[in-house]
């Protein structure tokens, strides 16, 4: 058994049930962005995508950096994101546009790749329970998140305090646990259709979360457990067991010493819950998509027979509007309810909207939204 009592992950696991299965995987004519050397410490950087590489734990790692065209030396936030399960940095990107959101609003955005045995192509994280070859071979992918912030911060105009990180799927679970490993790193987290597969979570501080996850998620279920859509999930990942969205939630309602019950909104098939009065300012945030499947809300398919993206939102201006209004504290204080390995909490319905049902049509942008 896990911690918090959910069945612990079987040893034959592979992919995440987070991507439909290889559909992530980058076929042969996706353009990569092309190699570079990074520039000089405190010189403006060129506008465009390149790719950098870093060796870590005796590994060849690569992730790729968007610049906004106009940028000089001055400190930049920046925006990691993270593929699913099967996918690499190429994908991500075609998802989510975040690239043209930075271009408009000026900030920088990180795609690390994960790891795997076809170079580029079915990539995964090791979030804790979940994924794939990454999880067999025990990669420290927080290490190489590390050291790709060290790299970045050395040659970018990076401003520490504000770097955020999302990601889709297993690279959701990847932004859970980075959110337990380097809170005194990231300023906020957005996780879109994982969930915390990680026992051991001790953030170091309290750290602002926006969640968004839908209730007909099929890979990552809303409830938790086995996913129903095995028909696109590896043979090895059948068995894999989620934590559900109200304890995976829950866990930072705790951890941020919020205050319950949430205070909810509701727009379409739309409902956000809000957790406020937490530690620090760090707010807790959910969007739960009524009827909404494994996918990026608002963003683009990565194939044919992925599931439809939700109009209820625009996951990607959401995320960012939620990084927007955080930044890291000038010093990290201690978190107000230390949670760790010994005692995960499963706080279920505190993290979990009142009502799911019986709404009216999505609309792209919520009705509360300025």
């Amino acid at each position: 058994m896990g911690r918090g009592g959910m069945p612990r992950l079987m040893a034959v696991t592979v992919l995440v049930a987070v991507v439909a299965v290889g559909a992530a995987a980058c076929g042969p004519m996706e353009r990569r962005a092309p190699v570079a050397a990074p520039p000089s410490s405190g010189t403006a950087p060129k506008p465009g995508t390149v790719s950098h590489t870093l060796t870590v734990d005796g590994r060849s790692r690569d992730y790729a950096i968007h610049v906004p065209a106009g940028t000089g030396t001055a400190p930049l936030p920046l925006v990691v994101q993270l593929h699913g399960g099967g996918g690499n940095n190429v994908n991500i990107e075609k998802q989510t546009g975040f690239y043209d959101l930075a271009d408009q609003d000026h900030f920088l955005v990180a795609s690390p790749d994960g790891t795997g045995g076809k170079a580029d192509r079915l990539l995964t994280w090791n979030a804790g329970w979940c994924c794939g070859s990454a999880l067999n071979n025990q990669v420290d992918d927080v290490a190489f998140i590390g050291a790709m912030l060290d790299d970045l911060e050395a040659h970018y105009p990076v401003d520490p305090r504000r770097v955020y990180v999302t990601g889709f799927s297993n690279g959701a679970m990847m932004t859970y646990r980075l959110g337990c490993a380097l809170a005194d790193r990231i300023a906020a987290i957005a996780p879109v259709s994982g969930a915390l597969d990680f026992d051991g979570c001790a953030p170091a501080r309290a750290l602002p979360l926006l969640a968004i996850h839908g209730t007909a998620d099929e890979n990552v279920p809303y409830d938790g457990g086995k996913g129903t859509d095995e028909g696109r999930r590896f043979p090895s990942q059948k068995d894999r067991i989620d934590r559900s969205v109200a304890d995976s939630v829950g866990f930072w309602v705790k951890n941020d010493g919020c205050q319950t019950p949430a205070a909810e909104q509701h727009s379409g098939s739309l409902i956000r819950a809000t957790y406020r009065s937490c530690a620090a300012g760090a707010d807790v945030v959910l969007d739960t998509i009524v009827g909404g499947v494994h996918a990026w809300p608002g963003g683009q398919k990565i194939r044919p027979k992925a599931g439809e993206p939700s109009d209820a939102i625009n996951a990607t201006a959401e995320i960012w509007r939620f990084f927007s209004a955080h930044e890291l504290p000038s010093s990290v204080p201690p978190t107000p309810t230390p949670a760790t390995a010994a005692a995960t909490p499963t706080v279920g319905a505190p993290a979990r909207p009142a009502s799911r049902a019986g709404l009216p049509a999505a609309t792209r942008r919520p009705s509360w939204a300025a």
